[in-house]
């Protein structure tokens, strides 16, 4: 079964499916379920670069295929929840609030020349006006529901993992250009 190339390959397959789940929700903002499937894809590519699995199907190694991209998708969900909220608080530092301790000296004409209204006591606290800077996309991933869908999606992730990881049956083609066994005696060039 090759158990060593195997985790190899699945988990040189995961880092990639993490990575591209990072990039697009940091690039698109997508973090539909659908997305389990590239990782699913990428895990078991990964697979098969490393382990030989033409002409040796094996279950065991589609197992764990399944395994790892599943766990690269759960635990790539994760580590995007982290660096979006730590991208949401990096914006926040970056542009701190600013409060305002002044009010402009127009205002507070234009408050007294209006009918009705009243200027502000002159002890009064200044008015904050909060300004937040820029507003990320996204601080975090949502808690969403699942629907239907989602579970769908999930399964045709674990399918196209395991069909990947396990390998085909079918051995490979034997191209030496033997055709039919020669009777024993026979010269080769015969």
């Amino acid at each position: 079964m090759q158990f060593g190339k195997t985790l190899v390959g699945a988990i040189i397959g995961a880092v990639l499916g993490i990575g591209l789940l990072i990039a697009v929700y940091l690039l698109a903002g997508i973090d539909k379920m659908w997305m389990a499937i590239p990782v699913a894809i990428l895990t078991g590519i990964g697979v098969r670069m490393v382990a030989a699995t033409s002409g040796h199907a094996s279950y065991l190694r589609g197992a764990i295929t399944v395994v790892l991209a599943m766990a690269a998708y759960l635990g790539g969900l994760a580590v995007t929840r982290a660096v979006a909220n730590h991208r949401a608080a990096s914006v926040a530092k970056a542009n701190p609030p600013r409060v305002a301790t002044e009010e402009p000296a127009d205002a507070g004409a234009a408050k007294s020349e209006e009918p009705g209204a009243e200027a502000p006591p002159p002890n009064a606290p200044p008015i904050a006006v909060v300004n937040p800077g820029p507003t990320p996309r996204r601080s975090a991933l949502p808690n969403q529901s699942f629907s239907t869908w989602d579970f769908i999606s999930l399964a045709v992730a674990a399918l196209v993992a395991y069909e990947l990881g396990r390998g085909s049956g079918m051995a490979p083609k034997d191209n030496t250009g033997a055709g039919e066994p020669v009777p024993g005696g026979t010269h080769p060039d015969a």
